[in-house]
């Protein structure tokens, strides 16, 4: 599991609609309430536990979740990070 850094880290969150650099990739999702964002929330963090690869935060805010990745034992972006993005986007689409 190694970083993915520079253009190779740009080009892969633009491509997951996420942003950020190597200090960690984000994503703000918007939903039509707030109880549909508290689920998502929910969500996404039974997908963590599945994958067990967690997000650095999970922000519930009115009608909005941040979701945010970042692994803290390699020191930046890696691809379980990249891997994670894609899975919560396939959620908000479900």
């Amino acid at each position: 599991m190694g970083r993915v850094q520079g253009e190779a880290l740009r080009a892969a969150a633009e491509r997951l609609g996420w942003s950020g650099d190597e200090s960690g990739i984000a994503r703000e999702f918007r939903f039509p309430s707030y109880e549909a964002g508290v689920g998502f929330a929910l969500a996404v963090a039974l997908l963590a536990q599945r994958q067990n690869h967690h997000p650095d935060a999970l922000s519930i805010g009115w009608c909005t979740v941040q979701v945010r990745y970042v692994t803290h034992s390699q020191g930046g972006v890696t691809d379980l990070d990249l891997q994670a993005a894609e899975a919560v986007n396939q959620l908000a689409t479900a």
